[in-house]
């Protein structure tokens, strides 16, 4: 039989693999320390910084770092320079903002011909922070319509059992729905608890890439029914070499394609693919429909959070530094989520394509949830920026609650993780 390791820690190895990819040790570690320990401030309050530089565990004393710092994700607004004293330490101030948002906060050494840099972002009531995108007065009939009609269409699902993939705890089978319209599909891999009974289910949806889906999934070893599903309707279990040549060719891009039209945008697609999931698994016999939650980080939180706002099947869900936030943030002169569209003001079809990013937007269905959620980021994540996940969490009324790693990237800490699945069982009754 294969060894079997249990979802939580399999969760506690990819978050620790993200922060040894995210933070690899560096000769020289150059650190722009806070004087507020939470690294949060009100609005107009000065921060002041204590700068040092650490080389083989020894403060570097008489040593010259350069600081600069400016909005969250947009260009520094001032810099200067400050020279460590004996001890190894240095200071420099940062104005309090205008408004309620996060600032970054660079520092750099420069050692024998190499850079040694870092990142603090800091926070300005960040609780307070509010969205630049609005809401479109037809946003809610359009998704409606849009789910009615997929609703309609028959799922013909398909399933592959692997031998190969299951043991003597779960099965593992691959799964084609239709979804979208006749002869468009969604494509995933189904691992199923052998337990008696119905049991509850996951939802656990892609972060952005083109690639392959194997299982058995962990999760399902904590009890759970997951399906795992990817987004562009091709199948799951192809070679590698596919999924690059089409991630170099006809998906190169794909977060832009059609999106001068709502009922073009790719992401259309995608969603109600996500929303058709979830109805399969309601149709199962193994599941228990009342207990079924998205899960997901990064382009897989955006589409936890629609498929939840979407599906009144979904009861709770887990998204971790969700993109596609507040897209319209620098048209606003602000940081904006993944993937950074409207960037440039000559772009063509620009107002067009804001108008299309309204439909889109996870703020507009953050608006829209009714179920609890559990969520988690950090604030130095660089994709997601915190500007644009604080304006979709504070839109939302429904149950939340949220973890913040304060110096942790477009990745996880262990804690946070096996937080989340706790009260995902918590939710489940399942402890």
């Amino acid at each position: 039989m294969k060894h079997i390791i249990t979802s939580l820690a399999f969760a506690l190895c990819i978050a620790a693999m993200a922060v040894a990819q995210s933070s690899s040790h560096q000769y020289i570690t150059v650190v722009a320390e806070p004087d507020h320990a939470d690294w949060t401030y009100h609005v107009g309050e000065t921060a002041h910084f204590t700068a040092y530089a650490i080389c083989e565990n020894v403060r570097m004393a008489n040593t010259e770092i350069t600081y600069s710092y400016g909005p969250d994700k947009l260009d520094a607004v001032a810099s200067g320079t400050v020279t460590t004293d004996d001890t190894g330490m240095a200071h420099f101030d940062v104005p309090g903002a205008s408004a309620p948002g996060f600032t970054s906060v660079r520092v750099k050494v420069s050692h024998e011909g190499r850079d040694y840099k870092s990142m603090t972002n800091i926070a300005f009531d960040p609780y307070n922070i509010q969205p630049t995108t609005t809401m479109p007065a037809d946003f809610e009939e359009y998704w409606r319509d849009a789910v009615g009609k997929v609703s309609r269409l028959p799922m013909q699902p398909r399933l592959r059992y692997s031998a190969e993939e299951s043991n003597d705890r779960v099965d593992v089978y691959y799964l084609r729905i239709q979804s979208y319209k006749e002869g468009n599909y969604v494509y995933g891999v189904l691992t199923v608890p052998k337990t008696e009974g119905r049991k509850p289910a996951i939802l656990r949806l892609p972060g952005a890439a083109v690639r392959s889906f194997h299982g058995p999934n962990e999760l399902a070893y904590e009890g759970f029914v997951v399906l795992e599903i990817g987004v562009h309707g091709i199948p799951v279990d192809q070679d590698e070499e596919m999924y690059r040549q089409l991630e170099n060719g006809a998906l190169a891009g794909y977060t832009t394609m059609g999106i001068d039209n709502r009922d073009t945008y790719y992401y259309k697609r995608s969603i109600l693919g996500c929303v058709r999931a979830v109805d399969y698994l309601c149709s199962r016999d193994d599941v228990d429909p009342t207990r079924i939650a998205t899960y997901g980080g990064s382009q897989g939180g955006m589409l936890s959070i629609m498929t939840a706002a979407l599906s009144h099947h979904v009861s709770a869900l887990f998204a971790y530094f969700p993109a596609f936030c507040d897209l319209t943030g620098y048209y606003y002169g602000r940081g904006a989520g993944w993937p950074h569209l409207f960037r440039n003001p000559e772009e063509p079809n620009l107002q067009a394509r804001i108008e299309t990013s309204r439909y889109y937007d996870t703020v507009n269905f953050a608006r829209l949830l009714r179920v609890p959620g559990f969520y988690a980021w950090g604030y130095n994540d660089p994709a997601c920026c915190p500007t644009s996940t604080f304006s979709a969490y504070n839109v939302i009324t429904a149950p939340k609650q949220l973890q913040v790693g304060r110096d942790t990237g477009h990745w996880l800490y262990p804690w946070q993780v096996s937080n989340a699945l706790q009260w995902l069982k918590k939710q489940f009754n399942m402890e």
